[in-house]
């Protein structure tokens, strides 16, 4: 449930900070402005350095520095939701917990693996945008994003380890060196972002059994989640022309069944794969197609807020599946059965 705490900070944060034109240019150069009257340079000049494309400790420094304000904000997030949500008030000694991954006897089928993954790889993605926007040498940018990212969630683990109700768990730590991985992945190989992306989808109440409706907290629980790729065709050249830029592919996964409240009313335990296709509401909000739309708020602030946010949020209702419960477990009494 701590990504919906990340993306609500992250929406907050892009109140404030929009993100500009990065300094350095694509080769890596600074760009310099000729002053009026003044001839350009003589080609026979030696031209100016390129900065080295290896990863240093000053490129470290200066990405940290570009994102100081950005890292204030999400750490006082993150305590407020800390205190407030995760019992972080209430400290005892350091214990640690083997949660499992995706089994039939974890705490939550794996929807909270995914969480940390997916929470990593959106703190990462944003800083990564925030880097490239204000440092003076971005290149790198994804390996620093990545590091602080997986630094922070591991922080808030090594906190969860001092609360008697989380636990210190080996296994979230992996999970959050997985979306770090994913967001380096996705801001490395040219065109990645346009083609892929990774969201969450908080399901409405039509789309969950009776009974199933969320506690009262800020945060939905993960019975009301679910976790999808998708494949945009507006990140292919060969499909921008075409009407097929408004779709995508999407593969995605959720559990059932894990929650108290779920146990409570006798739902039997189920996770799932979906695959479908979904409406690309970027490309039809701010796409620059012949229809008509918002194109050109794209780069002001609210636009710039919302295309993000559907970067990372899936809208319900915006996409049909085929599902594939692929385990099913029925309870009998409080036992197991297939």
């Amino acid at each position: 449930m701590r990504v919906f705490a990340f993306v609500a900070c992250f929406a907050l944060l892009g109140t404030f900070l929009r993100p500009e034109a990065s300094l350095a240019q694509p080769n890596g150069t600074q760009a310099v402005a000729a002053a009026p009257g003044v001839s350009s340079a003589p080609a026979d000049l030696e031209p100016t350095p390129i900065p080295p494309t290896f990863y240093s400790l000053n490129q470290l420094g200066d990405h940290l520095h570009a994102v100081r304000w950005e890292l204030s904000i999400v750490g006082a997030a993150i305590v407020i939701v800390g205190l407030k949500d995760w019992d972080w008030g209430n400290t005892s000694g350091f214990q640690t917990i083997e949660e499992g991954w995706f089994s039939k006897n974890t705490r939550h089928g794996g929807m909270d693996k995914i969480g940390h993954s997916f929470s990593t790889y959106v703190i990462a993605d944003i800083l990564t945008d925030r880097i490239r926007a204000n440092a003076s040498n971005p290149a790198g940018a994804p390996i620093t994003a990545a590091l602080v990212a997986f630094g922070i969630m591991g922080l808030v683990e090594t906190v969860d380890g001092f609360t008697g109700r989380h636990r210190f768990s080996r296994e979230d730590i992996v999970a959050n060196g997985v979306g770090a991985l994913f967001s380096v992945f996705r801001n490395s190989i040219p065109g990645m972002r346009e083609k892929l992306d990774w969201r969450i989808m908080y399901t409405p109440a039509s789309f969950e059994r009776p009974g199933i409706t969320g506690d009262n907290g800020i945060l939905p629980p993960y019975e009301r989640q679910r976790y999808i790729m998708a494949l945009k065709g507006s990140g292919f050249e060969t499909l921008k022309d075409t009407p097929l830029r408004y779709a995508e592919l999407h593969v995605g996964f959720d559990a059932r069944g894990f929650e108290e409240k779920e146990r409570e009313l006798g739902y039997p335990i189920e996770r799932s794969f979906y695959v479908g296709v979904g409406l690309n509401l970027n490309e039809v909000l701010f796409g620059t197609g012949p229809n008509p739309n918002f194109a050109r708020y794209r780069d002001t602030l609210p636009g710039w807020a919302a295309r993000k946010t559907l970067e990372y949020v899936q809208v319900p209702y915006t996409s049909v599946y085929y599902e594939n419960r692929f385990s099913t477990v029925r309870r009998v009494g409080t036992t197991f059965a297939d």
